[in-house]
């Protein structure tokens, strides 16, 4: 599996150094740097830190524009659907790039905050390929973990969504179920209003038939204001009323 991966790792490597010599920008007219604007959103209570708030929403705005840019691009066939692997990518991917803020506000109702931001940011399909290649090394350092470590994860402290999403994204790819859940719960702790970790976990619990717990995770991040918790939901209720299993 290792040599697999280090032979996967330097031919990203090599197309990376081509891609860059390239000249992959509209300055020689070839359309291939887009510039996308994106809104993201992240409550705040009592107790909560301003600053990773303000991280958060710009995190979740990153992820909807790289949704957008991949659509794009594989349109385009300039970067791989990344199929299973997508999410661990586009997550990375959010945390690596970087934004201009256009506007940002909060607003109050009761005891609960709301941050929003605007942002524009830019993308190419290399931004694409380096996030590839970071996220294969991750794999490759992580192979060597042993269980009782995975079963007793420890979460940096350094402020990275995206990154740390990654992680959780790859246990899922590999079917590591209540690790995944275990890992997302400490993660809980280290971003609270982050929706994004409770739609993972409800990943985990559909993959056990834990149901009700899926339910419970996909109403959470829907609270946290995860559209695609909310839309799941949605579709949930649906196939209820017609009696239909998912």
């Amino acid at each position: 599996m290792d040599w697999k991966m280090k032979i996967q790792t330097i031919i990203w490597v090599v197309l990376l150094m081509f891609l860059s010599g390239s000249g992959f920008s509209q300055d020689n007219g070839n359309n291939t740097t887009i510039e996308l604007e994106s809104e993201g959103v992240c409550l705040f209570k009592k107790g909560d830190s301003k600053q990773i708030t303000k991280k958060l929403a710009c995190f979740n705005a990153k992820k909807t524009a790289v949704e957008l840019a991949g659509k794009y691009f594989k349109r385009k066939k300039l970067v791989e659907p990344y199929e299973h692997r997508k999410d661990e990518i586009y997550s990375i991917l959010a945390d690596e790039i970087n934004e201009d803020i256009i506007k940002e506000t909060w607003t109050s109702t009761g005891d609960i905050s709301k941050y929003f931001v605007r942002i524009r940011v830019k993308f190419t399909p290399v931004d694409f390929i380096r996030a590839e290649i970071l996220n294969l090394q991750y794999e490759k350092k992580e192979a060597k973990t042993a269980l009782r470590k995975k079963m007793e994860p420890s979460i940096g402290k350094k402020i990275e969504p995206g990154h740390d999403l990654a992680h959780a994204y790859r246990l899922l790819r590999k079917a590591q179920w209540r690790v995944a859940i275990i890992y997302l719960d400490r993660l809980e702790m280290k971003y609270p209003n982050l929706g994004e970790i409770h739609l993972a976990k409800s990943i985990a619990y559909y993959a056990m038939h834990e149901i009700e717990a899926m339910k419970v995770s996909l109403e959470h991040a829907c609270r946290l204001n995860t559209e695609e918790a909310c839309d799941d939901l949605k579709k949930i209720k649906r196939l209820q009323e017609f009696n239909l299993d998912f």
